[in-house]
């Protein structure tokens, strides 16, 4: 019986690669595990590992520019963060931890990335070129609350 995915995460590049959610037993992607506690903007302490598809492999497969300086990663929120590529190449899109499955899936994860910078509910992961001196956090949308809230 196949299950009808609920949502997708696109992987663009010159080859645009569509990772259905939820993730299929068969899916013939790289996978990996990458270790670290990660605390949320909320405090609490999440996960010592987390289980997934390999970034770099998504990244290879949808035949990333050679250019790219940065990985903008955008949640179904909208939440959005602009990672180096050198730092997303060791993430993971992540559809389980050490204690099962994620909430929110698929949460990107990976060394170097601070909790309050994973994205949960993964739906796009687009190669960006930056000038020198621009700023990643231009292509950001962090969703942070107004200084009156």
């Amino acid at each position: 019986m196949t299950t009808t995915p609920e949502a997708y995460v696109t992987i663009a590049g010159e080859s645009s690669v569509r990772i259905p959610v939820p993730l299929p037993t068969d899916h013939g992607y790289e996978t990996a595990t990458v270790e670290g506690r990660f605390q949320c903007s909320s405090g609490e302490l999440v996960a010592e590992g987390w289980t997934g598809l390999a970034v770099g492999a998504l990244l290879i497969a949808a035949d990333t520019p050679d250019d790219t300086t940065h990985v903008q990663v955008e949640g179904a929120d909208g939440f959005t963060v602009c990672v180096p590529v050198e730092t997303a190449l060791d993430g993971v899109l992540a559809f389980g931890e050490s204690e099962g499955a994620v909430a929110s899936r698929p949460r990107f994860a990976g060394p170097g990335i601070s909790g309050t910078r994973t994205v949960k509910g993964v739906r796009r992961i687009c190669p960006v070129t930056l000038d020198p001196g621009e700023h990643p956090e231009a292509w950001e949308d962090l969703k942070l609350p107004a200084a009156d809230e």
